[in-house]
């Protein structure tokens, strides 16, 4: 599915030139707070902070309506509390981002995607394993210019993973992430 996906974000971005005005590739790095929590108390919860980069095309397709591809790459995650749960450390995905232009320099945005991540330290009374999941990804946010190249993102994204079996016991993850980030544009 993700290579599904890629294939597609692929296609836009070669078409794009020709579909889009005010166009352009971008590149960007973020910083987060991410919990995670499982259907089950066994497995309990993990909050953290990742960090992101991210590369993608975007551009005004049609007046006030924005569309992107998004490839994004989790470089690590810090640990701020653990009690004894789901880990995630790093991960990658590819995403759709239609918007809408609020001003000249401000947009609305929602995110749709599919991330692969790697969960560590997923413990159960007798059990420890390292699992790598795929998850779909949904968020909202907004994006604004700080110059002409430069804008700052504010997002929230909420990722529902495939189940992860240990040790017996079996839970299906769920991501909260709020992230702050940078994004320069060419132009």
């Amino acid at each position: 599915m993700l290579k599904k996906l890629s294939v597609a974000s692929a296609i836009l971005v070669l078409t794009a030139n020709t579909a889009l005005a005010n166009s352009g590739p971008y590149v960007g790095a973020g910083l987060g707070i991410t919990s995670n929590t499982a259907t089950t108390q066994t497995f309990g919860s993990f909050r953290g902070v990742p960090l992101s980069v991210f590369a993608g095309y975007g551009g005004i397709v049609y007046q006030n309506f924005y569309l992107a591809g998004e490839l994004t790459g989790i470089l690590a995650t810090g640990e701020l509390s653990n009690q004894g749960a789901v880990r995630t450390s790093y991960g990658y995905g590819a995403s759709v981002v239609p918007g809408f232009v609020l001003c000249d320099h401000t947009i609305t945005f929602a995110r749709l995607g599919i991330v692969r991540t790697h969960f560590s330290q997923v413990r159960v009374p007798t059990a420890s394993t390292t699992t790598n999941q795929t998850g779909g990804q949904f968020g909202l946010g907004i994006q604004t210019a700080l110059t002409q190249n430069v804008d700052l993102r504010g997002e929230y994204d909420f990722i529902a993973y495939k189940s992860i079996s240990s040790g017996g016991y079996s839970a299906h993850p769920r991501s909260d992430v709020a992230t702050a980030s940078l994004v320069y544009k060419f132009m």
